[in-house]
């Protein structure tokens, strides 16, 4: 049975009782305990196998980091290291719990200026007793506790930041400051990390780029059922000769699907036939540029051409698609679905802007027989036309081939093993002082 920890705060009552007796002689009884408790200083371990790992997130719930964390759980306990979590309850707190990790209860979502000092003491005081080597923090909350403990303590520090970001503010938002400070920083794409850098004037090799994780074995094209994917596209009123053409919300003024419409009505011009366009939305989405979109259809003369769906860019969307469109004129908050599209062999169409281009492989990158996707100028309604019909042209054989392209490429790239491997390479790094 693993063992659930106590709550611990800056009042100190998760300390031993020696040191709690000890300190009570010596400030009085009705005092609150605050600083935190003492341990013999002693060698960090160099290695991940006996370390004792900490990961400091805000909460439990299930979203794309914690999920991450839950996986790098795992990971260190099969390299032998001890795996602590400290954050917040929520509803995953049993999985991490059940594969041997550890939860503290630590409340860090809003620490600032007034209460660090408090934060810090609690941190410190979870540190000591469970005699943590490095730790991982998630938030920037956390992360400007676990830096206030640094500076007081020896102890390993690194630091991740989430995959979806504050559109335009978020590296304006010295807030963050906190998760620049670690001996390593741990950022999804090479465009974030060059905004990092020039914002924070971080030293290069303190930077790593290590992609974000998706459920590569949710998102098989083995297991996609035909029956689901027909009834999907049913609802859509597509006939099964009818490719479907697939550009995924929210739908934004940043998004590119007024260009998207655009290329379409090129494609028309061109002698489309046999391929529908799919739009689907969720709450995220402008409803002022919804109706932007739909007027556009109706302008173009391409309305029949066109489904609007609320339905959200999963995997049964995903899977109904024959190609996914992200046609940005702006970087996206986050590029997942690109990953997620060619994790079920999808071919991709994306701009070539923000993090996009890392996210498949496309010439100039590679050549062009080792594709999995292509790239086209934001905003720019024929080099997208030009895309989409090359793609509608291959035929079945060229069209497989790039799919198990496309397929590996995730595997190797976004899957839960390489992204935690990868993760565990950088514990290893620091621990080793490296």
């Amino acid at each position: 049975m693993f063992r659930r920890k106590l709550p611990s705060n800056a009042s100190g009552s998760s300390m031993a009782p020696e040191c709690v007796d000890e300190r009570r002689a010596s400030i009085g009884p009705e005092q609150p305990l605050t600083a935190p408790t003492l341990t013999a200083k002693r060698a960090p371990p160099r290695a991940l196998a006996g370390a004792t790992a900490l990961q400091i997130l805000p909460a439990l719930n299930d979203d794309s980091s914690v999920r991450g964390a839950l996986e790098i759980s795992g990971a260190l306990l099969r390299a032998g290291a001890r795996s602590l979590i400290a954050s917040d309850a929520g509803p995953l707190v049993n999985e991490f719990e059940a594969q041997g990790s550890e939860w503290i209860a630590f409340s860090n979502v809003h620490v600032n200026r007034w209460n660090l000092l408090r934060a810090a003491d609690a941190l410190e005081n979870i540190i000591n007793a469970e005699r943590v080597d490095i730790i991982h923090a998630f938030g920037a909350s956390g992360a400007a506790a676990a830096r206030a403990v640094c500076d007081r303590i020896p102890l390993r520090m690194m630091t991740s930041l989430p995959d979806e970001l504050a559109r335009r503010s978020w590296f304006d938002n010295q807030r963050q400051g906190p998760l620049t400070r670690g001996e390593r920083t741990i950022v999804p794409s090479a465009f974030m990390a060059t905004a990092l850098i020039k914002q924070y004037d971080i030293p290069h090799d303190r930077v790593v780029v290590i992609p974000p994780i998706v459920d590569t074995v949710r998102l098989d094209p083995v297991s996609v059922r035909p029956d689901h994917t027909n009834k999907l596209r049913g609802v859509w009123g597509i006939r099964s000769d009818e490719r479907v053409c697939l550009a995924p919300g929210p739908v934004l003024s940043s998004s590119g699907h007024v260009t998207f419409v655009d290329a379409v009505r090129v494609l028309v011009n061109g002698g489309l036939q046999g391929a529908v366009f799919v739009i689907p939305h969720d709450d995220q989405s402008d409803p002022k540029q919804m109706r932007l979109v739909a007027e556009r259809t109706a302008a173009q003369g391409v309305e029949g051409l066109f489904r609007f769906s609320d339905l959200p860019a999963d995997r049964s969307t995903l899977s109904a698609a024959d190609m996914v469109v992200v046609p940005a004129i702006e970087p996206p908050m986050q590029a997942r679905v690109v990953a997620e599209a060619q994790a079920l062999a999808r071919p991709t169409i994306a701009s070539t802007i923000g993090v996009l281009p890392e996210r498949l492989l496309a010439p100039p990158r590679v050549m062009n027989t080792l594709r999995t996707g292509w790239l086209v100028t934001p905003g720019d309604s024929v080099s997208l036309a030009r895309a989409i019909s090359e793609v509608l042209a291959l035929d079945a054989a060229t069209l497989f081939a790039l799919g198990v392209r496309a397929r590996q490429f995730a595997e190797a790239t976004f899957s839960p093993q390489s992204v935690a491997a990868a993760t565990l390479a950088v514990y290893t790094s620091v621990l080793g002082g490296g």
